[in-house]
């Protein structure tokens, strides 16, 4: 974690060592990337940067972190304050937003790529998977929901739905921040939908009761 003094940082200063760093991380890699260079983009020394930070592994952690908290569906999707009717809608819009979040703000498109390919550095790595079951917690809280009202399934066992869901989405994430640059927002956005779409399918009770 990093050190207090870093959350003191005026935010525009917080915001630019992020944004290197993310930038940084993303274009190199863990083990090339060089903390002088982040230092030097952000209006930094390279001294500086572990005033606040324990060393390179801290600085990537905190970089996925900040993210999640930027996307992190929980600021703005409560499952237990969904309706039957605004259940599906809520989520589409979020998924959409995730998408539309990382357009606006590039540089959680950069910190989104960390996640899908962590170092071996455990130290960072442990970032990821922290962010990986905070979202899995969700999913399963937004999927019991949706039980309760008689919109997702119940013919299947609750790991296997969230298995099937999570393995969906992140296989269309990791393509997408793949090919993010070369297929653009237009397509971003069309995709983002079809995924969906191809995930509520899914998890329906219209679904099970096409394979009874």
């Amino acid at each position: 974690m990093p050190h207090a003094r870093f959350e003191r940082l005026e935010p525009d200063r917080r915001e630019r060592l992020l944004v290197a760093a993310a930038r940084e991380f993303s274009l190199v890699g863990f083990e090339p990337a060089s903390l002088g260079r982040i230092a030097e983009q952000a209006g930094f020394s390279k001294p500086g940067l572990y005033y606040y930070f324990e060393d390179k592994a801290d600085l990537y952690a905190t970089v996925v972190r900040a993210a999640w908290e930027r996307l992190s569906p929980q600021r703005r999707l409560e499952p237990e304050s969904l309706s039957r009717d605004d259940f599906w809608p809520a989520l589409a819009a979020f998924h959409l937003a995730s998408y539309e979040g990382s357009l606006r703000e590039p540089w959680l498109l950069a910190a989104w790529k960390l996640a899908y390919h962590p170092p071996r550095e455990p130290a960072a790595s442990g970032a990821v998977t922290e962010v990986f079951a905070t979202a899995r917690a969700f999913l399963k809280a937004f999927l019991r929901r949706g039980q309760e009202m008689g919109v997702v399934r119940t013919d299947l066992p609750e790991e296997l739905l969230i298995a099937l869901l999570t393995g969906v989405d992140n296989a269309a994430d990791h393509w997408l921040v793949d090919h993010w640059e070369a297929i653009g927002p237009e397509e971003i956005a069309r995709l983002s939908r079809c995924v969906f779409d191809a995930m509520r399918t899914l998890v329906s009770p219209q679904a099970s009761e096409r394979g009874a």
